[in-house]
């Protein structure tokens, strides 16, 4: 049983939810683990006390403090510089691993012969409500790369992974909301083995209020140039302020309706999954602000290439 270093991340999450994460992780099926926690808020002193003490009581636990907020890409590659263990694992302070998470990963990794797994995920709300099940089948090989062009698949806090393929790539890029899918699809390019196990793995909580929420606009925008790029095959070569361009001209205003425009399409998608017909009564409503709003066409593009690409899958 090799070692899984796990790396987490912690800024402005409650209490509660990063020792619902950390216990989690600590008592997985698959228990030769180290578990790195960047405290990037050096402020929040409540976690710093948590943490700290947890480390003092578990010698599995390894606490790094910025000295200032420095963002998730420098605090995910500070945590990969001194993870010791030949897997590395990633994991958010606010979502709930399954107990046998890191058993199935490494599992479906090996017996794939994988560099790196991605999988699904259990909706969860603030609360830790259901929402929904994003099971589905496995990915492997060219059915992967097929919808990894379209679709961002399973969640960043699901992923196990080759140390070597982070350090080969020299972990993280700073691509603003975007970074995760830029070392997915960086690590396709170089020839890399990837796979997404259907089976969701954590409790992937969905906030209303997040960094990722806050910037979807330049998350999506981002999100196309980087498909873009690798389509092109020339990703890896591309530097990120070329790529993050586009975003960077965007107006409060276009977040706003941006913002305005995802939020039904996710009431949408949650109410139409959990057979409730209460969801049909949202469409005229999200018709109405789409029709003069660029980014939202360019959003339903998006979502007819995706849906044309899954049909002519099965």
């Amino acid at each position: 049983m090799e070692k899984i270093s796990i790396i987490m991340p912690v800024y402005n999450e409650k209490l509660m939810w990063v020792k619902q994460s950390l216990d989690s992780m600590l008592n997985q099926s698959y228990s030769n683990i180290e578990i790195i926690i960047i405290l990037d808020n050096p402020e929040n002193i409540v976690l710093k006390k948590f943490l700290l003490k947890e480390s003092s009581r578990n010698k599995k636990i390894i606490v790094l403090e910025n000295k200032k907020n420095l963002g998730i890409v420098e605090s995910l590659n500070r945590g990969l510089k001194i993870a010791t263990g030949p897997f590395v694992a990633r994991m958010d302070a606010d979502d709930i691993a399954y107990y046998d998470r890191l058993e199935n990963e490494i599992v479906f990794l090996i017996n794939n012969n994988l560099d790196m797994v991605i999988s699904t995920v259990t909706d969860i709300d603030e609360r830790g409500n259901l929402l929904l099940s994003r099971e589905q089948r496995d990915l492997l090989g060219e059915g992967f790369e097929k919808e990894i062009r379209f679709k961002y698949l399973g969640a960043h806090s699901t992923w196990l992974i080759k140390k070597e393929m982070f350090d080969d790539l020299n972990g993280y890029r700073k691509l603003d909301y975007v970074e995760d899918l830029d070392f997915l699809l960086r690590g396709i390019e170089k020839g890399y083995a990837l796979g997404l196990f259907g089976k969701p793995t954590i409790k992937y909580r969905v906030r209303e209020k997040s960094v990722t929420s806050d910037n979807r606009l330049e998350m999506f925008l981002n999100s196309i140039e980087v498909r873009k790029q690798f389509c092109k095959k020339r990703l890896s070569l591309s530097e990120p302020d070329r790529i993050m361009r586009k975003s960077s001209q965007v107006t409060e205003s276009d977040k706003i309706k941006y913002s305005r425009v995802t939020d039904i399409r996710k009431k949408i998608f949650y109410k139409l999954s959990n057979h409730d017909l209460s969801g049909f009564f949202y469409i005229p409503v999200f018709i109405s602000i789409i029709i003069f709003n660029r980014y939202a066409w360019l959003l339903l593009i998006n979502d007819s290439k995706r849906i044309l690409t899954k049909n002519n899958n099965l």
